[in-house]
């Protein structure tokens, strides 16, 4: 019985993470049956007991920080920013600390909160989503911080509470200069604190009123608007184009969350002119997909896409490989990317695909910003998985650290909101063109593609389609 209340927990959690870009929620029902049946009462309070410094050598994982070496470079203030590149907007090189006594400022420091879920029934949700924006201050650390102040992420664990992630966010709204990359099922708890504060906070919303927040400056922006589409009509456009789609299916996990994603992703569909010709909604708990699969290969669906958990999505492409049928485009999420797939799928990842907004470690060789990531991704936290969580940490470490650096010597609260505000055309060599300002999905996108049992670049040579 655990085990079952564990796997039903797992998928609400990555459900509501996959169905981000639409502002996906998980139903009070739900997340009150997981609860009651999962953990007694009680709440974490370590608003600074998990906190990673590139001075005190200690991750919020207990992983060693690294200190020296690396490249030098940093984001570029304003609308634009980069992993190596220039220091513009108050760089370490362009300015000094100023005297301003704004929360979370020092003359040495500069605290960054982060509210995970990292500890509970299923242990980690949010683990490399914090690997990934404490990598990135760790790389700016090294260059010399910002303004002459190291970045410190002060973190907390949610525990899969609503109540504990608005305790948290609360707590820490007085002792932080904004908050970044926090991820968790539950952040909803806080997104009244951090418009009633005036704290930004530049983390992936995976339920809407988290996403709708003003303060909410996503590194995977999407639309709140009712109606909306998830975004990915343009890549949708693109398989049709080169791989003659004529026909779609969506494979749905039947919570809340699926049944919303999957009603946009219709929209998306429907605006790329393929025609959804079967939905394959399935309890959270069904582990075999073969029927599915059977009827997908006598239908002769060219494309399915999936809102699901990972351990899903490999069972299903694993039941495609035993009745002997893939479809042309077997894209079953942005949530894909990563080891952890190919591990669990097999040999039956191969020819997955996955349309993303940011660059991976895999085409370091023609995109050095990448191999930075990469290098102190694994410095920060040796043997983690690089996913696609650690890809929005990263980045939302970019967004961030950009409109520290607009804010000059003296930053506060009020001015990394406004600066941030006015991003509405952010890029790096690791993300395309994102609109987080004005809560709208990127136009662009590239294609990787599992070859030889490692994920590949595809579409285009270089950096994204828009």
């Amino acid at each position: 019985m655990q085990s079952r209340r564990v796997t039903v927990l797992a998928i609400a959690l990555v459900l509501a993470s996959v169905s981000a870009a639409c502002g996906a929620r998980l139903s009070d029902a739900e997340r009150t049956e997981a609860i009651a049946n999962g953990r007694g009462s009680g709440d974490s309070s370590a608003s600074d007991g998990g906190t990673a410094s590139a001075t005190d050598g200690t991750a919020s994982d207990g992983t060693a920080e690294a200190t020296t070496g690396g490249t030098t470079g940093g984001t570029t203030g304003g609308t634009t920013g980069g992993t190596t590149g220039g220091t513009t907007g108050g760089g370490a090189a362009a300015c000094q600390p100023g005297t301003a006594t704004s929360p979370g400022v020092t003359p040495t420091e500069i605290r960054v909160g982060n509210v995970s879920q990292i500890t509970g029934l299923v242990p980690g949700f949010g683990r490399t989503s914090v690997n990934g924006v404490n990598s990135y201050f760790n790389y700016i650390n090294n260059t010399g911080g910002v303004c002459g102040r190291k970045l410190k992420l002060i973190q907390a664990d949610d525990r899969f509470q609503a109540a504990t992630n608005r305790s948290e966010t609360d707590k820490l709204a007085g002792q932080v200069i904004a908050f970044a990359g926090s991820l968790s099922v539950v952040d909803d708890g806080g997104a009244p604190i951090i418009d009633a504060k005036g704290v930004a906070d530049v983390s992936l919303a995976t339920t809407t009123p988290r996403g709708a927040a003003k303060n909410n400056f996503s590194p995977n922006p999407y639309d709140p608007t009712p109606g909306s589409g998830a975004g990915f009509d343009k890549a949708l456009t693109y398989f049709k184009d080169t791989f003659g789609v004529a026909s779609a299916a969506i494979f749905y996990q039947d919570v809340a969350t699926g049944v919303n994603q999957s009603e946009k992703y219709k929209l998306d569909f429907a605006k790329a002119g393929i025609p959804v010709v079967a939905t394959y909604p399935v309890a959270p708990t069904a582990t075999n997909f073969r029927s599915q699969a059977t009827d997908i290969a006598q239908k002769k669906i060219d494309l399915v896409i999936t809102v699901a958990e990972v351990n899903a999505m490999a069972n299903l492409a694993r039941a495609f490989g035993d009745v002997g049928y893939f479809p042309k485009v077997p894209f079953y999420g942005a949530q894909s990317y990563g080891q952890k797939f190919l591990q669990l799928a097999g040999p039956a990842a191969e020819n997955t695909m996955a349309a993303l907004i940011f660059a991976i470690p895999e085409e370091r060789g023609s995109n050095p910003d990448v191999g930075v990531m990469a290098d102190w991704y694994k410095r920060t936290a040796s043997g983690a998985d690089l996913d696609f969580f650690a890809l929005m940490g990263w980045v939302a470490g970019e967004l961030f650290v950009s409109a520290l650096r607009a804010a000059g010597p003296d930053p506060t609260q009020a001015k990394i909101v406004a600066e941030l505000s006015k991003l509405t055309a952010f890029k790096s060599g690791v993300v395309a063109t994102i609109n987080p300002a004005g809560k709208k999905p990127s136009a662009c996108f590239h294609v990787v593609e599992v070859k030889g049992g490692k994920w590949q670049k595809q579409f285009p040579a270089s950096g994204f389609q828009c």
